[in-house]
Formats: C-alpha cells, sequence, structure tokens
C-alpha cells in the first residue's frame, strides 16, 4: 500500500524541520563551546544563546506534541513488516521523550550548580530553576553529574536523528510508499519554518546588541598584553636598584638600627642628655593614612589558554600605619572582597565566585597583614606578612616603591603568587597548566592621604 496523497499537516511538518534544524544547531554549538577557552569573549554568550535556544526546542516540542496528540498522522504502509512499525513507533516516541528530557537536563544544571546564574530566554524573559536541588550538599558535583547526563542524552538523539534519516532514505529511494513525501515541506510549511527561526534570530540578535552593550562597558579587553613600560607595571616587577653612590647595605633582617640612628639627632639637640631606650621612645609612632578607593587600584593578571588576562577587585580596604623613619612600628592591613573580582568575562567572573576557586558563600574576604617592612633602596621598600585566602595563609613579601609629597602618598607594587596554594582552581579541568596558569600577578597602585 502506497499513502499517495496522505500527508502530515503544514503546521505539524513546519514544527518538524524547525525543530530538526534547532537539534543539530544545538549539538554543533555544544561541542564548539566545549572546545573554547573561558578566556573567550564569546563563550559566555553562546552559553547564553545555547540555553536559549534550548528552551525553544523545549517549548516547541509539546506544541509539536500537542498537535500530535489532537491530529491523526498518516498510515504507515501496510506492506511494512509489523516489526519495522514497533521500531519506527518506539523511535518516534523515544525523540519526544529525548527532546523534552535533554533540555530539562540542561536546566538542571544551571539550577544546581554553585555559580547560580539567572537563566534568561534571550535575555528577555527569566526562566525560574528547577525547585528540587535546594537540599543539594555539593552542588558542584550534582553539576558537573548532569553535564554529562546532557551529553549522553544529546549524543543518543543524534544516534537516533541518524537512524531516522537512515530509514526516511530508504523509504523514499528503496521502498518508495511515499512516507518520505508525507513529510516533505512545501510551501505554507517553509513559511512556517521562516517564521519559527525570524523570530528566534530576532531575539538572538536583541540579546547580541544588549550583550555588545554591557561588553563595550566593561574593562579593557581581555587578550591585551599589559604593556610593560607603564609605570604601574615597572614598579610592580622589579624595585628600584640601588643607586650607585648608596652607602653600604643597610642591615634587612632587622629595622631597630634605623629606628636608633633616626632618634639620635633629636637626642644631640635635647636640652638634657636621654638614654637609647628613651630616644627611641621619643619618635612620633607613624601617621595613619587613609586611601583614595578611586584613585587606586588592586589587579590581579593571569594566563588562561596562553593569552595574558587582567582583571581587579573593586572592593577592598586598607589599614596603613607607615613612616619611612620608623618602619619598626608601620604596618600595612589589607582586606579583600573576593566576590568583587571583574575581569570583563562573565563566565570567567561567575567560575571565580565557585568553590573550586574563592567559594564566595562560605569565604567572604581575602586578608593580607604585615610583620616586618623594610628599606631595600631609594623609595624602595618590601613588606613580608601573611595571606590568608580562604583556609589558606602563607607568608608572603610585597615589593613596593612609595613616593610621599607632604601628606599624599603614593605606592605601586605587587607579588607573585600560585594560586594552588590558596586552593584556587583545584578542580581537575583548571588544574592543567595550559587551561589556566598557576602563577598569578597580583599588583596595586595605593594612593593615599595622610589622616592626622
Amino acid at each position: 500500500m502506497v499513502l499517495g496523497e496522505k500527508r502530515y499537516s503544514s503546521v505539524a511538518v513546519a514544527l518538524h524541520w524547525a525543530i530538526a534544524l534547532l537539534i543539530l544547531t544545538q549539538i554543533a554549538s555544544g561541542l564548539y563551546m566545549e572546545g573554547l577557552p573561558n578566556s573567550s569573549s564569546v563563550k559566555f554568550d553562546l552559553y547564553q544563546l545555547h540555553k536559549s535556544f534550548g528552551l525553544s526546542i523545549f517549548g516547541l516540542t509539546l506544541i509539536r506534541l500537542g498537535w500530535r496528540l489532537a491530529h491523526k498522522p498518516p498510515a504507515l504502509p501496510g506492506a511494512m513488516p509489523g516489526w519495522q512499525k514497533l521500531i519506527a513507533r518506539l523511535t518516534h516516541w523515544a525523540f519526544y521523550a529525548l527532546m523534552l528530557i535533554t533540555p530539562l537536563a540542561g536546566l538542571a544544571i544551571v539550577s544546581v550548580s554553585p555559580l547560580n546564574v539567572t537563566t534568561f530566554w534571550f535575555g528577555l524573559v527569566e526562566v525560574p530553576h528547577l525547585p528540587f536541588f535546594n537540599g543539594v550538599a555539593d552542588r558542584a558535583a550534582a553539576a558537573e553529574a548532569f553535564v554529562e547526563v546532557h551529553e549522553y542524552l544529546a549524543f543518543s538523539i543524534l544516534f537516533l536523528f541518524v537512524l531516522h534519516v537512515g530509514a526516511a532514505l530508504k523509504h523514499g529511494f528503496v521502498n518508495r510508499d511515499g512516507v518520505l513525501r508525507s513529510m516533505a515541506p512545501r510551501v505554507v510549511a517553509l513559511i512556517g519554518v521562516a517564521l519559527i527561526f525570524g523570530v528566534l534570530g530576532l531575539a538572538a540578535f536583541a540579546y547580541l546588541q544588549k550583550g555588545g552593550d554591557v561588553e563595550r562597558d566593561s574593562v579593557a579587553p581581555l587578550d591585551v598584553v599589559l604593556p610593560e613600560t607603564t609605570p604601574a607595571a615597572a614598579v610592580a616587577v622589579e624595585p628600584a636598584p640601588l643607586p650607585a653612590t648608596e652607602p653600604a647595605p643597610m642591615n634587612t633582617d632587622s629595622v631597630a638600627p634605623e629606628a636608633v640612628t633616626t632618634a639620635e639627632p633629636e637626642a644631640e639637640t635635647a636640652i638634657e642628655p636621654a638614654s637609647p631606650a628613651e630616644a627611641v621612645a621619643s619618635i612620633a609612632p607613624p601617621p595613619v593614612w587613609t586611601v583614595d578607593n578611586a584613585a587606586s587600584t588592586l589587579r590581579f593578571i593571569g594566563e588562561e589558554g596562553g593569552a595574558q588576562f587582567e582583571g581587579r577587585f573593586s572592593e577592598f580596604t586598607a589599614q596603613i600605619v607607615f613612616d619611612p623613619d620608623n618602619l619598626g612600628a608601620s604596618s600595612i592591613r589589607v582586606d579583600v572582597k573576593p566576590a568583587s573580582a571583574g575581569s570583563g568575562n562573565p563566565f570567567r567572573d561567575d567560575t571565580m565566585k565557585d568553590r573550586a576557586w574563592f567559594d564566595v558563600k562560605k569565604h567572604e574576604g581575602a586578608q593580607f597583614t604585615s610583620n616586618t617592612i623594610r628599606k631595600t633602596g631609594a623609595n624602595a621598600y618590601e613588606a613580608d606578612g601573611t595571606l590568608t585566602i580562604k583556609d589558606f595563609s602563607h607568608d608572603v613579601t610585597l615589593v613596593f616603591t612609595l613616593d610621599i609629597d607632604g601628606d599624599r602618598a603614593h605606592a605601586a607594587g605587587g607579588a607573585d603568587l600560585i594560586r594552588t596554594d590558596y586552593g584556587l582552581g583545584m578542580g581537575a579541568s583548571w588544574l592543567e597548566s595550559e587551561k589556566v596558569a598557576l602563577a598569578v600577578r597580583v599588583a596595586f597602585e595605593i594612593n593615599a592621604v595622610r589622616a592626622d
């Protein structure tokens, strides 16, 4: 028996071909995104579009399923063996199940992810997270599990797709029983496909336009190598060399000799001779300096996928008590909010808040506290102290230059860190050096005003 003119309705044909093309696009984009480094400026937007198109497939599949239940499809050829009819029906319904479950698995990834990124359909309509994961303890592990499930489901769709296309071609060119013609698109169906892609295309274009405005307002491009000749970069790499006419090197093991030497002129001009202890005690305590946050920066410089990127912490405070003539009583303390880290790449910035990195939900701040400050050259200093990030503390030496002009001071410098010393990026994928380098440069430029 040949189907003859029996065909699927134009609505069913339009939905069939639109969903098929969207699925192929989703699989291709998923494979492409997975190979992109996180430093890629387009990766975040591609993920958002991938989610939006996946939700669109979910909605179109519901419409297609409803239409299928309300409109009886053409009968299969009578000469078709029973086992082939059974496989055809099972494949048909397996497609429906996979086209609904796969987008839901994708939504489960973002719902359980510790990044807690809000999902918007093309940036227009907020899509609520699935409500089943509030009690999950290890959200990162659950998210990884759903990623694997999502991938297996996508490849299952691809397998069925190949099987379906092969069967359709057999019906069309071997059996010639009219099955292939029953789903062939005609003018009305083609218009329907064009309308579906037109609406989704406009939504994607609107999202990219909005995203482009945000990107242009963000910090400098990520992959631009910082010029080595800028003042901040120059002082961040090395302290200024000792002048050729510099006297004998200072004793860097202790700042006490410098303090006593500074006090001796006052002792000589005093009305009555003073003992060495009284001379040291007579030195005024170091002044307190108030940081001008609007004119100060705390940056981090790393490398991802072979490209250098820069970011900054927008929220930090510093308690500075400093006197070049009384380094023994001087101190520096800096408190940083890791959640304020931004590099201009939304995907990277959200990842940095994750448990595998700064874990900002559990650890709100990082801290550096000095214990010894010494002078190493003209306007050049080193501050030994302890840096604490999450539950990890290590000794760190800040190398910096300092210029004091009356009541104003300008300092610039930094330190080189190994991120894994502080439990940053400990997931298996982050420990591969070709993805994210272990070495990170932290650089600062501080402008401060004397408070007293």
